[in-house]
């Protein structure tokens, strides 16, 4: 218990002015109990107070135990306050006992002032928020129809006409996708001698189902087999299943740094990357740690700044760097393929080949090393091989790789007779088929660096003689024996960029092509920019030079001059004039003139585009006086979702069919910006949705009807990849009627009193006046009433001519 005692002011006085100090037994308190200290002793008790650990108060009062001058808390109380209990103790701990703690007793504000080590304290994990209530993909049932139509037309009548239609169909729902996409072509008049294939080619068909829950995809029909940066995809007929990390874009599959400190009073912490403020976060007293930093790539410096309540700071810099060619530890990346080797694609509809089965692997084992793996298998030839993804520390990142093949003598016998047929150049020895079998191996070694300023990247890539892969099983074709690449960029601040490249490669009959490129770019005046590059193939005569100027014209569009100088010594100069069709339909155009200083052969070019919400057309013409050549096409989608067919833009990804419910003209927003308004029937298509992207799709309640009810005028969910989804906002015309009820003796019931019709649940109450509203409302209502005042029931019916709206129904009388 605490005992005070309290004199009136005058009592004070008196006895002040007679008795003696050192005649006082005991302390007068004017308020609340003073410090215990060594000198005055208090009674054991149990105190209320408030806890404050390092400065943090925890805000509620809690029972502390006072006995022989020691304040002891509950290990309960411990744990709250964050201090480590390392093994069994006693109930209660003496705070101020312990090795390290500085207790204080603030008396005035009944406060417990404790101070430890701010190591002691919980470590505390500040992580960037990712992807807010993330939630699983939609997919209604529907169907889509892309379609590319193009035509073109020689500067006479009699000259052949081409017509060509791409075409893509999918069929969507929870099961997944099915998606075909192939070309149609052909000419006029048909009788024309041509070789330009003519008919309907067939691209791929195929089946996709995403599992969203475990980052999985599965595929079946034409698919491309995964690859890694030293293998080679290739076209199957078959099944797959792959990890597929695009399902969440919110992930980060590669290792971020973690950002340590610690603070001994509550502070804020403020996280810069290379100078931008990227992050802050108010923290506790104790370590803390800065989990999954903003998505950034290459070498750079974060400084780390906290700032306690009377503003002083401390920073600290810390140099860092990130490679997104590495995964998280623990992380694996995946794809495994099998099926029949696709031939001759894009040419013929249906050539599959022999059986063959590829996979690649990735796996994250620390943050600064990832390993990967490959294997091919086919009928007398497989392959196998390892490689890793190495962190240098802050030099960057270098790579290894090391691959075999097993191949066996019949695999390539029609390659040798291929090639000695052909017509070889001087540099050029045909290979006998023999020299190809056994075993090859491959091998690759890469470093790349990246910061703010500059970028390097090396790779080289050396195969021997027998190597072979599934990229040239059973074909004439032959792969590259060495092939050295160097780029690098140079940023030179606002006074440009400076990039350069170097690529060598030699292929398997020893030719040799070595290309060297040199660019440069800088912004001017008004937001223009500047352009230049040189290219030369290294051994032969003659090089080619770009030069681009490019000035932006605001809403009218921009424009570009350039020159370009060819191998053979030839300067083109060409001056260009467009303006790109508006996202929400419009017109925009391309003009073009260019002409050869050598030849003096002059080149136009017009083109105009014609964009609505529902198809986007264009034509035009190029050539020169002599002979000009026009064409014209025709872009967009059509869309069959509930029972209804839509047109719109082509659809290359995820799209939306907002309904409100039969409500037209009402405007509808995606992520904030306006789309267009719902049509006569209520609806609207949007074809830009981003698929996996937790989106927001809002409506504007501004243009409906007063007797209307809607849940939400906004949904926020994601729609899965190339598929649809019908949003539905409940939109619903009330049925409801404001009428006035009073007595028999024609007083308005009393404010409160219960309104009913059917079963123990009010549905409305009296207000003001006898004010009452109630919804969904009958042609005959019959109404059961509890008076507020004295309990008491009484009845009353009234009729409506229509239920549509909000009506005054009057007044009637409850008896």
């Amino acid at each position: 218990m605490i005992i005070r005692f309290r004199l009136p002011p005058l009592s004070v006085l008196i006895y002040g002015s007679i008795l003696l100090p050192s005649l006082i037994p005991f302390p007068i308190l004017g308020g609340s109990l003073p410090p215990p200290s060594t000198s005055t002793t208090m009674p054991d008790t149990t105190l209320y107070l408030e806890l404050v650990v390092n400065d943090r108060n925890f805000g509620n009062a809690v029972p502390i135990s006072y006995r022989n001058n020691r304040y002891y808390l509950s290990q309960s109380q411990l744990r709250t306050i964050g201090l480590p209990i390392s093994e069994p103790l006693a109930p209660e701990i003496a705070i101020d006992n312990m090795a390290g703690v500085n207790v204080k007793y603030d008396g005035e504000n009944q406060r417990l002032l404790i101070n430890v080590p701010s190591e002691w304290l919980p470590k505390q994990q500040i992580d960037v928020t990712e992807q807010d209530d993330f939630n699983l993909a939609q997919s209604s049932l529907g169907a889509l129809f892309n379609y590319d139509i193009y035509a073109t037309q020689g500067y006479q009548y009699s000259s052949l006409t081409h017509f060509s239609a791409w075409t893509e169909q999918r069929i969507f729902d929870r099961f997944g996708l099915l998606s075909n996409t192939g070309v149609y072509r052909t000419h006029f008049p048909s009788n024309n001698n041509t070789d330009d294939a003519k008919g309907y080619i067939r691209f791929d068909t195929q089946w996709q189902k995403n599992d969203e829950e475990h980052l999985l995809r599965y595929s079946a029909g034409d698919l491309i087999t995964g690859a890694l940066p030293w293998s080679s995809a290739i076209r199957l007929g078959g099944i797959q299943i792959a990890r597929h990390f695009a399902i969440r874009p919110d992930l980060i599959t590669y290792p971020l740094p973690q950002f340590s400190g610690q603070v001994a009073v509550p502070s804020t912490v403020d996280l810069y990357i290379d100078n931008f403020r990227t992050q802050s976060a108010n923290i506790n007293p104790g370590p803390f740690v800065i989990n999954n930093a903003p998505r950034i790539n290459g070498a750079g410096q974060a400084t780390i700044v906290t700032t306690d309540a009377l503003g002083r700071q401390i920073s600290t810099s810390v140099p860092f760097y990130v490679a997104s060619t590495l995964l998280k530890p623990g992380v694996w990346d995946f794809s495994l393929s099998g099926g029949a080797l696709r031939r001759n694609y894009a040419i013929r509809s249906a050539d599959y080949g022999e059986m063959v089965a590829s996979g690649v692997v990735r796996y994250g084992t620390t943050p600064w090393l990832t390993l990967e793996g490959r294997g091919e298998i086919a009928k007398e030839m497989n392959v196998i091989g390892g490689g890793i993804n190495f962190r240098i520390g802050l030099l960057g990142v270098l790579n290894s790789a090391y691959s075999i093949s097993n191949t066996s003598n019949g695999v390539f016998n029609n390659v040798a007779e291929s090639l000695n047929t052909n017509n070889a150049t001087p540099n050029r020895l045909p290979i006998p088929a023999a020299s190809r079998s056994g075993r090859g191996n491959q091998r690759s070694l890469g470093y790349s660096y990246s910061n703010a300023f500059f970028n390097l990247n090396a790779q080289h890539i050396i195969s021997s003689d027998e190597y072979s892969d599934l990229a040239n099983y059973k074909t004439p074709s032959l792969l590259s024996r060495r092939m050295t690449q160097l780029t690098g960029s140079l940023s030179l601040g606002s006074y440009g960029t400076v990039g350069s490249g170097y690529f060598d490669v030699r292929d398997a009959l020893g030719e040799q092509t070595r290309l060297i490129n040199i660019s440069y770019s800088t912004s001017l005046l008004r937001n223009s920019n500047f352009y230049s590059a040189l290219n030369r193939e290294l051994g032969r005569k003659g090089y080619n030079v770009q030069l681009v100027w490019s000035i932006p014209l605001g809403p009218r569009g921009s424009s570009s001059i350039s020159a370009t100088r060819t191998n053979d010594n030839q300067w083109i100069q060409q001056l260009n004039y467009s303006r790109s069709a508006p996202s929400n339909g419009g017109l925009g155009w391309n003009l073009a003139y260019a002409n050869s200083t050598n030849n003096n052969n002059q080149y136009q070019q017009a083109d105009i585009v014609w964009r609505t919400s529902m198809m986007e057309s264009r034509a035009g013409l190029y050539g020169n006086s002599n002979n000009y050549n026009y064409w014209g096409g025709l872009t967009g989608s059509l869309v069959v979702m509930n029972r209804s067919v839509y047109a719109s833009n082509m659809i290359n990804d995820a799209f939306a069919l907002v309904s409100t419910n039969g409500f037209s003209n009402i405007p509808v927003s995606y992520e904030n910006q306006l789309i267009g308004t719902t049509n006569a029937k209520g609806y609207l298509l949007i074809p830009t949705v981003v698929s996996y992207y937790q989106a927001k799709f809002q409506i504007d309640p501004m243009n409906l009807p007063a007797d209307v009810m809607l849940p939400n005028v906004e949904r926020r969910l994601a729609i899965g990849e190339r598929s649809g989804y019908l949003i539905n906002f409940p939109i619903k015309r009330i049925s409801a009627v404001n009428i006035r009820i009073t007595d028999a003796s024609g007083q308005y019931l009393p404010k409160g009193s219960a309104i009913y019709t059917t079963g123990n649940i009010p549905i409305s109450y009296v207000g003001w006046d006898g004010m009452v509203y109630i919804e969904k409302v009958v042609q005959l209502n019959n109404l059961r009433i509890i008076r507020a005042d004295n309990g008491t029931q009484c009845y009353s019916q009234f009729k409506l001519k229509t239920t549509e709206g909000i009506q005054d129904a009057g007044t009637t009388v409850c008896r």
